[in-house]
């Protein structure tokens, strides 16, 4: 016997009846006869309801489980921790801010025997805007791409302009030909259609072995129009799928917010490409790291208690991502032996006399171990901390400090931005200004400088250039990223 009843429902071996009841009903609502004419569908919707009705039972289930391999019990190598700015919250008559870094662990050594392969498809943008040195660039790197891969994985590659097309399906990296030659056959023209890129990307990844780890890069230098809306959509399917999106934006006239919002929506990362240097640190940095993936597609799932609000979440290891806080929240991937860690920004309430604890919010980390028996697995949490009465002088621990110093150099450069489009471009360049102190004082000198140049071009022009923005938003972004335990050894 396996433990097919776990899988079929989708949820961990410690699911609790709640649990397995909103399974249930979810797979009911997806698969059922009169929602669903698909045979298959009818089928896995039979397998659902009897899986339901042996794990809903508490003797049935104990029956079952005791019936079941040794490994399906083992747990997931991983552990979870938080740090928090205050050992405790002061008793206050007004709202007050509270951060927890919160660090997930894989604690296992990579086995390479047990490591499933990657499917990674590139979708590559090859619109007029594209010609030249660009295309030239970009082509060198699939390359580079490519020499990252094993033998045993999947490599795809699609071109898209106004249109679409399979340039590579998707095929073992030992089976692939020259490759070289069929980049050099993609010639640039038209405009550019996320939608359509992004929609045959996905397909591609949709053939592949669920099990696969299954990334898309995808490569743009342009807007596009009248698609966002779908396209969002898309991404959204794709994560649920275990889909992970990096999006590389080449030069400076690509829509950032939009694509921010597709890689917080898959737990992927924005990436800004100014210059070849730029797409090999992609490389060497995002498919070294395929190679010795632990969990996929983790998920903080959580709730908050009283009137206390999560007013920001970003990832600050093993690369930045300003995260949506709706809920879940994606995080991304898990690697062996490294860490995922997220700041949390909690807005507190005022207190009333007499209070004693403060739960901030209490949920579960969830995540995708394709090694495991049962792959859906998750570890609970609850972040609570007492009332202090006396406010006490307090050092936060040191990582907690980093973090939050970076975070304003952020929210600094996003209030410049706010300003302008309001018009108060003297707010705006006092803005700026002070952002320029705080990364001199850091040694950031050629950051610091970009942001005084374009103080002088918001006077000028009343609006940001598009490659400043991308600069001063990208690179303060990029101060957020904590270096990792090892590299602090």
């Amino acid at each position: 016997m396996g433990s097919e009843y776990y899988n079929v429902l989708g949820i961990p071996f410690d699911a609790t009846p709640e649990e397995v009841r909103a399974a249930y009903f979810e797979a009911a609502r997806r698969l059922h006869p009169d929602a669903n004419p698909d045979p298959v569908a009818r089928e896995t919707f039979l397998n659902v309801q009897q899986a339901y009705e042996v794990l809903r039972h508490e003797q049935r289930r104990a029956e079952y489980d005791a019936g079941l391999p040794p490994q399906v019990r083992a747990r997931a190598a991983v552990s979870l921790s938080a740090k928090f700015s205050r050992s405790g919250i002061p008793l206050m008559d007004e709202s007050q801010l509270f951060y927890v870094l919160l660090d997930i662990t894989c604690t296992a050594e990579p086995d390479p025997t047990r490591i499933p392969p990657a499917a990674l498809c590139v979708v590559l943008d090859r619109s007029t805007s594209m010609q030249g040195q660009r295309l030239d660039m970009v082509r060198e790197n699939i390359l580079k791409m490519l020499g990252k891969l094993r033998p045993q994985d999947v490599f795809a590659l699609v071109t898209f302009s106004d249109r679409a097309e399979v340039l590579i399906p998707p095929t073992r990296v030992a089976n692939l030909g020259r490759v070289d030659a069929l980049l050099l056959s993609i010639q640039p023209g038209g405009s550019t259609e996320i939608y359509r890129g992004m929609q045959l990307g996905t397909d591609l990844l949709r053939r592949c072995d669920a099990r696969m780890s299954r990334y898309m890069v995808f490569m743009t230098d342009g807007h596009t129009y009248g698609d966002e809306e779908p396209t969002l959509a898309l991404a959204r399917d794709a994560a649920e799928e275990g889909i992970l999106i990096h999006v590389l934006g080449i030069g400076h006239e690509w829509n950032d917010k939009f694509l921010d919002q597709i890689t917080a929506i898959s737990g992927g990362t924005t990436t800004f490409v100014t210059s070849n240097t730029d797409l090999q640190l992609f490389v060497e940095q995002k498919l070294n790291a395929i190679e010795v993936l632990y969990a996929r597609g983790l998920q903080l799932h959580y709730q908050t208690s009283e009137d206390v609000s999560l007013q920001g979440a970003f990832r600050v290891r093993p690369d930045v991502a300003a995260l949506p806080i709706d809920e879940p929240i994606p995080l991304g991937n898990l690697h062996h032996g490294k860490s995922v860690s997220v700041l949390l920004e909690f807005l507190v309430p005022p207190l009333p006399g007499g209070k004693q604890v403060v739960e901030l919010a209490r949920g579960a980390i969830r995540m995708d171990v394709p090694t495991m028996t049962i792959p859906k697995t998750r570890i609970l949490f609850e972040f609570k901390r007492p009332v202090q009465l006396v406010v006490e002088r307090e050092t936060p621990p040191r990582s907690i400090i980093d973090a939050m110093s970076r975070l304003t150099l952020y929210r600094i450069q996003d209030k410049a931005r706010a300003e302008v489009e309001k018009g108060n471009l003297t707010q705006a360049t006092r803005h700026l200004h002070h952002l320029a102190t705080h990364l001199l004082a850091k040694g950031e000198r050629e950051l610091a400088h970009t942001v005084l140049m374009e103080a002088e071009h918001i006077q000028q022009t009343q609006h940001f250039s598009q490659e400043g923005d991308k600069r001063i938003k990208y690179g303060t972004r990029g101060l957020l990223l904590l270096p990792s335990p090892e590299q602090k050894r």
